[in-house]
């Protein structure tokens, strides 16, 4: 457990995890440990730990953050996608994973309210995926769909200008032309940057999905790896960890 812990914390090489002990780890080991861990986090604890709010208690409680703070009415969560860079995959499936910037990466999606405790997480997807695409196919663009026909519930999720306009996922203005869109423009990228430092929170304290090393293993379990991540980021915040977390602010 403790050196399945270490390597999401440092991103270390298996056999540097291992060398840290006072009781060394044989790389062999420090792989097997680590992937009984992640599966173990992954299928017990993640459905505990990230739920979207479904209901109006929980979608009342994240308004009122939003608002209170940023003065945005309505949004329920920020959305928003990162790259997770990974070792080249297979010739067969590579093209799925190259990004635009021409690097092989997991594109996940990430949602959040304003006090960066995730509600939903997608790591299914590979770094050619657009980011509109995976939130067409999310269980929560279904979900809010089917709230939004129901009753017409005014909330929405806050998105970037890659993302579709629909009246459960607010984008901003791409050429702001009066006053009125500026200010909300302004408003929206307020309430908005909370996703953003989540991104840079996620990339400080879970090294091993930082950018400068990737993560080393077959895509699939690249996907259980930052699902546990995640997991973990929302089990510090529940316990009261947060004061640990670093400092990690953006203009």
């Amino acid at each position: 457990m403790t050196a399945a812990l270490h390597y999401f914390a440092t991103g270390s090489f298996l056999r540097d995890v291992g060398q840290d002990f006072v009781c060394s780890l044989s790389k062999t080991m420090v792989c097997r440990s680590i992937k009984e861990v992640t599966y173990i986090i992954e299928e017990k604890l993640m459905c505990n730990y990230i739920k979207f709010p479904t209901t109006l208690e929980d979608q009342n409680r994240i308004r009122r953050s939003f608002f209170s703070a940023t003065g945005f009415p309505g949004c329920i969560g920020a959305i928003d996608c990162t790259h997770i860079k990974i070792k080249k995959p297979r010739a067969d499936v590579e093209s799925c994973y190259i990004n635009r910037k021409g690097y092989f990466s997991k594109n996940v999606e990430l949602l959040c309210d304003y006090n960066l405790n995730i509600l939903a997480g997608n790591a299914r997807f590979g770094g050619s995926t657009h980011d509109a695409f995976i939130w067409e196919n999310s269980k929560c663009k279904e979900f809010l769909e089917r709230q939004y026909s129901r009753d017409a519930n005014t909330s929405w999720l806050i998105g970037g200008s890659g993302y579709p306009l629909q009246p459960w996922l607010m984008t901003p203005f791409r050429n702001p032309e009066t006053t009125g869109q500026t200010n909300l423009n302004f408003c929206h990228i307020r309430a908005r940057n909370c996703v953003e430092r989540l991104n840079g929170v996620l990339n400080k304290g879970f090294a091993c999905l930082s950018h400068e090393r990737g993560v080393l293993v077959k895509p699939d379990y690249v996907g259980s790896i930052i699902n546990v991540c995640l997991t973990l980021h929302n089990f510090r915040l529940k316990h009261n960890y947060s004061r640990r977390m670093p400092n990690y602010k953006f203009k």
